[in-house]
């Protein structure tokens, strides 16, 4: 048989060139054939469009908290416009970072207000993340030495 080449029985033959000493090692065909096609399932993507998480979570409640959108085929599909909401009120989209993120500006709002972020996609629909934000006050205040007070 010619080097390098696979045989009817499903043989893998390996040998040198010039080299009388050929290695030959059967694998049966259905365990190859099934690793093929599981290597191929693992390598498959997902085709649906979704969103998967924010990060942070909380955010000032005077606005301008960058946020990550988490997700799927973002712009794998093309060009995408996207308004994202806090509650009633629009951020600022910033960026498509990457095909699995988006870039927001978060807006104001009230102290501890848990909000769902709506995520518009056009084209694409709305994807929502319930109570995915919270709102929090920014401790503006540095460090005194009271802070180390542990007799409090």
């Amino acid at each position: 048989m010619p080097r390098g080449r696979v045989c009817r029985e499903s043989c893998l033959t390996v040998g040198k060139l010039g080299n009388v000493q050929t290695m030959s090692r059967r694998l049966p065909l259905l365990p190859l054939l099934l690793l093929v096609v599981g290597l191929a399932a693992c390598g498959s993507e997902d085709k649906k469009l979704k969103v998967t998480g924010i990060e942070p979570e909380k955010g000032d409640v005077e606005g301008g908290t960058y946020v990550r959108i988490k997700g799927n085929r973002f712009i794998a599909d093309g060009a995408r416009n996207a308004k994202v909401y806090f509650g009633s009120r629009q951020g600022t989209v910033v960026r498509f970072a990457s095909d699995s993120e988006l870039i927001v500006e978060a807006p104001g709002g009230k102290p501890n207000e848990k909000v769902d972020v709506l995520i518009i996609f056009e084209p694409g629909g709305e994807l929502k993340i319930p109570n995915g934000f919270t709102f929090v006050e920014k401790n503006n205040e540095a460090p005194s030495v009271d802070d180390l007070n542990i007799k409090k």
